[in-house]
């Protein structure tokens, strides 16, 4: 197995394991180790909860404050006076902001990993001959042209080598 690969498998767990505890470490004291992974956040009025169709960007239609706030709810108090949806306000955060953590949700982050853990998958498996049986690429520095898109991300990580580049 290339080091490309171990490496892309260690972000991904990684990734995979930060979200997990973003969607659930309001579900129990202390979070802990059995996330799931599948919250997701929405924009609500603040006063009265209500859900927001908001367009690309929150502010354009908006009369007053909002929240983003997990779709379900918390069998606990996030914080004494918050309520068991509670995200966050935008008070405490730039709109712009918000609105990208709403949109990268713990469950579509945990739901990327999985396609990339497939695709990790499909093209580390080589014939004889050096060639990724996935897409019949000569594999070079550790993996085909896939593998090497996919580690791209993680370019400033310690661990990643230049010569995985695409």
């Amino acid at each position: 197995m290339s080091d490309l690969v171990e490496f892309l498998r260690a972000r991904l767990f990684e990734d995979e394991d930060t979200a997990r505890r973003a969607a659930d470490n309001r579900t129990r004291p202390n979070g802990g180790p059995d996330s799931s992974g599948d919250e997701r956040w929405q924009w609500v009025e603040t006063h009265s909860g209500e859900r927001l169709r908001l367009g690309r960007y929150p502010n354009d239609r908006l009369e007053g404050p909002v929240s983003l706030r997990s779709v379900d709810e918390y069998p606990l108090r996030s914080r004494y006076g918050y309520g068991p949806h509670h995200v966050l306000d935008t008070s405490n955060v730039d709109v712009n902001v918000a609105l990208h953590m709403a949109r990268h949700s713990p469950a579509r982050v945990v739901a990327e990993v999985a396609v990339k853990r497939r695709l990790l998958e499909l093209h580390s498996r080589m014939n004889g001959t050096g060639v990724c049986q996935a897409c019949g690429e000569r594999v070079r520095e550790g993996g085909c042209m896939t593998l090497r898109l996919l580690a791209t991300p993680y370019s400033d990580h310690p661990a990643y080598r230049t010569t995985w580049r695409a």
